[in-house]
Order: C-alpha cells, then sequence, then structure tokens
C-alpha cells in the first residue's frame, strides 16, 4: 500500500511574514491597551471578597444598594460621591456632615488648607467605604442655606466626623467657620 502524501509546507515570503507578524503585534497591543483600560476604569468598583481570595465583586459599603462605593466627585452627573472633607452626594441628595467643618479645596485661601482640604476628602472617602453608616437628620435645621440636608453620619454609634476630628483632618462644628490659614 501507499504511503499518504505528506502535507506540503507551506513557506512564506518575507514581505507575508512582516505583514502576519505586524497584524499579530497590533492585535496583542489593542488587547493589552483594552485590558488597561477596562482595569483603570473599573478598578474604583471592584474589591476582594473578605478573605482577599476569590471573585471580585461590585464594591458598595454594605449590602444595601442604598449605600454604594463612593467614589470622588467629578464632572459626572453627582449621584453617590464625596465632594470635599464635609459634603458627599448619597443616592442622588446632597449632603453637609453637620457637626464637622473642614478645609475648603473649592475656594481656598492658602495652599495649606487646600493640601488638607484635599487630606479631609480623600480620609473621608476611605471611612466611608470601610462599611455601612446611618444617616441621620440633627438639630431642628433640615437644610442649610445651600440646598444641602444636614446631616450626621453614624457608623456603630459613632459619628463618622468626630473620627475626622480625631484624625486631625477638621473640627467640630461651632456654628460658623473659622479660618484654616
Amino acid at each position: 500500500m501507499f504511503a499518504p502524501m505528506p502535507k506540503p509546507i507551506k513557506f512564506e515570503s518575507r514581505s507575508q511574514r512582516r505583514k502576519r507578524n505586524g497584524q499579530e503585534l497590533r492585535l496583542a497591543v489593542i488587547v493589552s491597551l483594552s485590558v488597561l483600560v477596562i482595569g483603570l476604569v473599573g478598578w474604583p468598583y471592584l474589591k476582594s471578597s473578605s478573605d482577599g481570595i476569590g471573585p471580585l465583586s461590585l464594591l458598595s459599603t454594605a449590602d444595601d444598594p442604598d449605600q454604594p462605593f463612593l467614589d470622588l466627585c467629578g464632572s459626572e452627573t453627582r449621584r453617590n460621591c464625596v465632594v470635599d472633607g464635609d459634603t458627599i452626594w448619597l443616592q442622588g441628595e446632597k449632603i453637609r456632615i453637620a457637626d464637622i467643618d473642614t478645609p475648603e479645596v473649592g475656594e481656598p485661601r492658602c495652599q495649606s488648607e487646600y493640601q488638607l482640604g484635599m487630606e479631609a476628602t480623600h480620609r473621608l472617602q476611605s471611612l466611608l467605604n470601610e462599611g455601612p453608616f446611618s444617616v441621620e437628620p440633627v438639630g431642628f435645621r433640615d437644610e442649610d442655606k445651600y440646598g444641602r440636608k444636614l446631616r450626621v453620619l453614624i457608623r456603630d454609634g459613632k459619628s463618622i466626623g468626630d473620627q475626622l476630628v480625631a484624625d486631625g483632618y477638621a473640627r467640630t462644628w461651632s456654628g460658623r467657620r473659622e479660618p484654616w490659614c
């Protein structure tokens, strides 16, 4: 009997090989950049399971969808984010943390006020994303003159604002703003 004919070896010209290698390189670059962009955009919304092992899940401060992960506010529609050290948006409602005052970041009077204000903003974001908290009215006023809801944020029976004061990023609210410069 006859042995089967071997498949013919296909030879590429140098220009064909360069073209194929270029296409493969472009595809690899596109895939790598896509993974990078997805990772950078999606990273704030992902976290590991509590033991650090396991699948990623949407990040929230609680099992309650009313307390999602709070990112820093940007130019997008503000629904759930941290504006500065004493103002947040939660479920589309602007809330002024009523028991503290933090340095301004929007219109600071000096560089040190701006710097401390940014640190307070990041610390507040970190504290709020540590776990569930409640939003409670305080006093007899519901809103300030800017239309922000006046509320105290509580976790485990303690004010999150008091934690910012203890950390050195805020002052207890005295009823009026004090200078930071």
